[in-house]
């Protein structure tokens, strides 16, 4: 029996700006109203005999077992400067301070200063940190989530200044951009995760899936991943049932288990409930969902995201599995993205990892996110002609 979970619960605005696939989510976009559609099919009965569970069961297979290599496989190839001024500027919540700290972590290897200026997130706060920065020497930025369209004026001054700005999780294509120097986890390579979720509900139920995803339209990278998973899901079942219930921004860490809830007992056929983003949704649900009789032996929970909150429910068994935060790749990768800037060599393009997690194989921790690949630091390293030791 795990014993290091925390039982702590963060507050309403850690919920609201909670990061997908690894990132906090800081380009909150148009949206907002209350919008439920799709149709509840009959996928919770009998089952579809055209599911095809057996694929289904190999990709959940596959996405099970723990990575043991990082995504980078190309070496820099050339000296990594050392003595490189880097400023990480954090929303201020618990998972950006922690990537703050890990991107000390990596930066050691590299022998680089790391400076943390922490914000609330908003785009103000951000372009002020990115002034401060800039007027300060600073050699390199990072960020997660840069709207280029908020953050105009600070790429533009940090573009002026020859001032190399790094992101993850942000709108647009990854790679290399005019806007700023590269981005980690773009829509596009976070929308595999969807094919995981929606695989592991269909291998889970055996083919008799009636799935409700509960999704944040506000937040628009999301959509990559919701847009995967309903057309992976309906390929992988055709007649398994599907609906989608959109939470609005202003729901998120107030009565979200309460409009999840009331679907629920209006639709009672659903047995499978998807959340796009676990630290966002999660809070409160699983207790309200109980209280309303829908426990796991009604429906059962796949997740994207989490914290440590979602880690103690995964091993209580409220949550059937997740597909956790890849702060860890994504935090390196932005890095590896400043060591080739600084050697002068092409930056190469990075995807995150893929590990589906459930109670059988969720690392034991207190932290708001682990690793996927255990010696992460040794590789990265080596990649870059380090020594981890």
């Amino acid at each position: 029996m795990r014993s290091t979970f925390l039982t702590g619960r963060p507050g309403p605005r850690t919920f609201a700006l909670a990061g997908v696939v690894a990132a906090v989510m800081l380009v909150a976009g148009c949206g907002g109203d209350d919008n439920s559609g799709g149709g509840s099919g009959g996928g919770g009965g009998g089952g579809s005999s055209s599911a095809n569970t057996a694929e289904a069961k190999k990709m959940v297979d596959s996405a099970y077992q723990r990575p043991t290599k990082i995504q980078q496989t190309e070496p820099v190839g050339k000296d990594i400067p050392s003595g490189k001024k880097i400023t990480w500027i954090s929303c201020g919540i618990a998972i950006c301070e922690f990537q703050g700290n890990l991107v000390k972590e990596g930066a050691d290897l590299l022998g680089w200063d790391v400076t943390v200026i922490g914000t609330d997130g908003t785009p103000e706060k951000v372009i002020n940190a990115m002034e401060s920065a800039l007027r300060k020497g600073t050699d390199a930025i990072m960020t997660t989530a840069a709207d280029k369209d908020a953050l105009a004026k600070g790429l533009a001054d940090a573009k002026k200044a020859n001032v190399p700005v790094v992101t993850c999780c942000s709108l647009g294509a990854a790679g290399e951009s005019s806007d700023y120097t590269f981005n980690i986890g773009s829509p596009d390579q976070a929308a595999v995760i969807g094919d995981v979720l929606a695989a592991k509900t269909v291998e889970d139920s055996g083919g008799k899936a009636n799935a409700l995803y509960a999704n944040i339209s506000a937040f628009q990278i999301l959509a990559a991943v919701s847009d995967r998973f309903k057309k992976t899901f309906k390929e992988l079942c055709p007649d398994c049932g599907y609906a989608t219930l959109d939470i609005p921004l202003t729901a998120v860490g107030k009565d979200a288990p309460d409009r999840i809830v009331s679907y629920l007992r209006s639709h009672p056929d659903v047995n499978y409930l998807i959340l796009s983003e676990a630290s966002a949704l999660d809070p409160g649900l699983t207790a309200a969902l109980q209280t309303a009789g829908l426990g796991p032996d009604k429906v059962k929970i796949v997740v994207q995201g989490g914290n440590e909150q979602v880690w103690q429910e995964i091993d209580q068994g409220k949550i059937l599995a997740t597909q956790p935060p890849q702060i860890y790749s994504y935090d390196y990768a932005m890095l590896d993205a400043l060591a080739r800037k600084f050697a002068g060599v092409p930056i190469k393009p990075v995807k995150p990892d893929l590990w589906l997690v459930d109670k059988d194989n969720i690392p034991t921790t207190s932290e708001v996110a682990f690793p996927s690949v255990a010696d992460y630091k040794a590789q990265w390293a080596k990649i870059w002609g380090k020594s981890a030791s």
